[in-house]
């Protein structure tokens, strides 16, 4: 069997990883690790945002000062490492707790962890692409950029992950709002 390396086989992967990672940790677990993805979602665009204001012309002085070149290879690598590192930090230390006053328990509460695990995935995937182009959330232009436009010329994966990035940033919070219809009531 010869496995050539490619940009569908890392989505297949990731999306494999995340999705078995989500049975490991089970539904509520799961919703957390969506609810701290939205959060760092913000948190890390804004302080890019910040970042980017400030080694633009005027601010220069001040990095240069401390010896610092801002780039946009260093300024996307920070977003990345803060946007991992902030999900584990919430994850694990958010002091936050999901509980679902509706469980459906049985196949169906399997069928949603699979679906959490699912657009988990899309979240982060398409959240991680758009820090690598360096566009803002839900950017139309994002399949213009140098970046990822070499990356969905070679992937039919990726442009579809890259067209439907949409979809990816609100299928999570979608999937929350219907689980609260369905299922009976806790006491």
């Amino acid at each position: 069997m010869d496995i050539t390396l490619s940009w569908d086989l890392f989505i297949i992967v990731f999306f494999a990883l995340v999705i078995t990672y989500s049975f490991i940790i089970g539904k509520h677990e799961s919703v957390k690790i969506i609810v701290a993805s939205y959060i760092a979602i913000v948190a890390v665009q804004g302080i890019g945002n910040f970042l980017a204001r400030m080694s633009a012309d005027y601010s220069k002085p001040v990095f240069s000062l401390i010896g610092i070149t801002v780039d946009i290879t260093l300024l996307s690598t920070t977003k990345l490492v803060l946007f991992v590192a902030a999900i584990i930090f919430l994850a694990v230390r958010g002091s936050f707790e999901i509980e679902f006053r509706r469980d459906p328990g049985g196949t169906l509460d399997t069928v949603l962890t699979g679906a959490f695990g699912f657009a988990t995935a899309g979240l982060l995937l398409s959240t991680l692409l758009t820090y690598v182009a360096d566009v803002p959330l839900l950017s139309k232009n994002i399949a213009e950029t140098k970046t990822i436009a070499t990356i969905v010329a070679q992937s039919q994966l990726m442009s579809t992950m890259v067209t439907y990035q949409d979809l990816w940033f609100t299928l999570p919070a979608l999937l929350i709002l219907g689980t609260g219809f369905i299922g009976r009531e806790h006491s």
